[in-house]
């Protein structure tokens, strides 16, 4: 058993672990941290990150293939597969190398191994190296994160069936397959594949994609994935699966009465993540956990027990790596004594499809279910000139606004560089602004956030650079 005793040892570094354990240190606390895998968890090495390095890949191909538009001569672009999983593991490396030298400047104590609480002052460590040990702590933060949720008769073989992970991996580009989920992961790996010349099936249980977006996010996703000749089978469900002698998989699909068989080489399953809270010790310090495991918090992130915390995924708040990030901010902030912002209704959103979508505050069903009445303003990137000059006109900006107030409850967007586009709407939400405050900000000419400036006028019917009826038809 180890002597050491710490203010708070941290279970998990992913981005609400890692970013927990230098707040604790920056404020003068004693941190621990263990993991049982790699340093920076899921969003660093085998979500958040890698996967952007594929989407730049993606979308840097497809300028490539019209390069004529932008008046250059190019020769066929072609995809090197090899080159492109070594650029991702070397980013990968790099970064994951950076959050060791983060934690280890902060003199946060690494132990590399799989955590257990035996009280709640106490973890139990089998360590990675072999052996054990145990170490005394005043506070602890739960960050462990989620896993990927395999449906029946989906087990993973890492070559014909994978996850998100085992795809980051794959030893070449497979020709045709299928993904088995509409959600943020499952888009992005279908907007991916399809665009680097992969044939894609998507399979999708509920009625539209993304469906925590505004629905006419979702509507515009759809038609533009279609054009990418993305094959769609919304409220459809996978009713067998054959595997084929020559490796292939025949997949049949159901929807209602209707039934289609597609044949692919992979499936993907990105079916949604469960909170990670198996295996932790918790009811040895009466820590229950509700639902399909997520540990509940109060608004200080405590568990019911009072010195012990959770932070992220397993959480099941949001399972965004930068909510994460914030939670685990907070949770060091408490514990050292400090004034914390856990005022969460401001979190953006992004999601990493062709389009991009992002998002914050309310869905237009969300406010009207809530019985306010609505003012709303929209902006089409077509309309706008550095848009066109780009070359990139797809999406719009959707701005939605309480009609009695003029108080901004949310914005959505889809189209480029929405990743970007959304934190001043969400600066805007947690400040508590107007639309009319959007409005008037000057944004600079010509700049890609101009179309929020105009999307806020044309919630009162006053943008520049649209017609009212082009305004209604943004969306569509």
């Amino acid at each position: 058993m180890s002597n050491t005793h710490f203010n708070v040892v941290i279970i998990g570094t992913g981005p609400g672990g890692y970013v927990s354990a230098i707040r604790a240190a920056q404020l003068g606390l004693k941190v621990a941290v263990v993991e049982k895998d790699e340093l920076g968890g899921t969003c660093l090495n085998w979500g958040c990150i890698p996967t952007k390095s594929w989407v730049v890949t993606a979308h840097l191909y497809e300028q490539i293939k019209r390069a004529k538009e932008y008046g250059i001569i190019v020769e066929q672009p072609k995809i090197d597969w090899t080159a492109l999983v070594e650029r991702k593991n070397k980013i990968v490396k790099q970064l994951t190398g950076g959050v060791k030298t983060l934690l280890t400047g902060r003199q946060v104590e690494i132990f590399k191994g799989t955590a257990k609480l035996t009280s709640a002052n106490k973890v139990a460590i089998a360590l990675s190296a072999g052996g054990s040990t145990e170490i005394t702590t005043d506070n602890i933060i739960l960050a462990t994160g989620a896993y990927a949720w395999m449906p029946p008769g989906f087990d993973l073989d890492g070559e014909r069936v994978i996850g998100s992970k085992e795809a980051l991996d794959l030893k070449s580009q497979p020709k045709r397959i299928a993904i088995l989920g509409g959600g943020v992961v499952g888009s992005e790996f279908a907007c991916f594949f399809a665009a680097i010349g992969t044939q894609v099936t998507l399979i999708e249980m509920l009625p539209r994609l993304v469906m925590a977006e505004d629905e006419e996010v979702s509507q515009l996703l759809e038609r533009e994935m279609k054009k990418q000749k993305i094959a769609l089978h919304l409220g459809s469900k996978v009713e067998e699966r054959k595997d084929n002698a020559d490796g292939s998989i025949t997949l049949t699909i159901k929807k209602g009465d209707a039934v289609t068989t597609v044949e692919v080489d992979s499936v993907l399953v990105a079916t949604g993540r469960r909170p990670y809270s198996e295996g932790l010790g918790l009811n040895t310090v009466g820590l229950g956990v509700e639902g399909r495991g997520k540990i509940v918090v109060n608004d200080h992130l405590q568990t019911t027990v009072k010195n012990i915390y959770a932070i992220g995924d397993v959480t099941d708040i949001k399972q965004l790596a930068h909510f994460a990030s914030a939670q685990g901010k907070a949770a060091a902030e408490i514990i050292a004594g400090h004034h914390a912002q856990t005022n969460w209704r401001s979190v953006p959103a992004a999601t990493f499809t062709s389009p991009e979508i992002a998002s914050v505050g309310m869905t237009e069903t969300e406010a009207r279910t809530e019985g306010r009445e609505l003012k709303i303003g929209r902006f089409p990137f077509r309309a706008h000139g550095r848009n066109i000059a780009d070359g990139e006109t797809t999406g719009f900006v959707k701005l939605i606004g309480d009609a009695k107030t003029d108080q901004i409850l949310g914005a959505h967007i889809i189209g480029p560089k929405a990743s970007e586009l959304i934190h001043e709407c969400a600066l805007a939400i947690g400040a508590d602004l107007n639309i009319a405050d959007l409005a008037q900000a000057i944004h600079a000419h010509p700049t890609m956030m101009e179309v929020i400036g105009e999307a806020a006028e044309d919630a009162d019917a006053l943008a520049i650079h649209l017609l009212r009826t082009e305004a209604k038809a943004a969306t569509r």
